[in-house]
Order: structure tokens, then sequence, then C-alpha cells
């Protein structure tokens, strides 16, 4: 068996996954940010409201910056 397998059966598709390669649980994360994605689309944001979503991500990224990569520079030297 291949480690991935995709089929298009009418409308649908079939995904076949080997799951010694993933996890169910890893697999349930995966389509959960395919749902967020489907429906951030169907909400049809204006750029603006997508901007200050950029600015949000970006002031958080500035205050958490540290705390968050704590630890991972280092990480490869042990």
């Amino acid at each position: 068996m291949k480690n991935f397998s995709i089929k298009s059966v009418g409308d649908q598709t079939v995904i076949t996954v080997d799951l010694s390669l993933i996890n169910i649980e890893s697999l349930n994360h995966l389509f959960e940010r395919l749902r967020t994605e489907q429906l951030i689309q169907k909400a049809d944001f204006s750029d603006e409201v997508t901007e200050i979503g950029r600015e949000i991500k970006q002031s958080w990224w500035q205050k958490n910056r540290e705390q968050y990569l704590k630890g991972i520079a280092n990480a490869d030297c042990d």
C-alpha cells in the first residue's frame, strides 16, 4: 500500500492514509484546520479585516517571541 492515496468518486474525494505513517489524532487536526480554512473562505472577509488580523499576529509575535522560542536556539547543541 502507498502511504497516501487520493481518489475521486463522484463529487467526493476518498483519501486513504497508511496509519503507520500518521495517527488519527494528527489527521483530525489536519481536517479541523481544513474546516477552519473553509469557514474563513466562506466568510469572505474584507481586506480591512484581513489587515487587522495581520496586525494582531505581528503584535502578538513581537510581545511573545522570546517566550515562544525560549530554549529552541540551543536545542541542537546537546
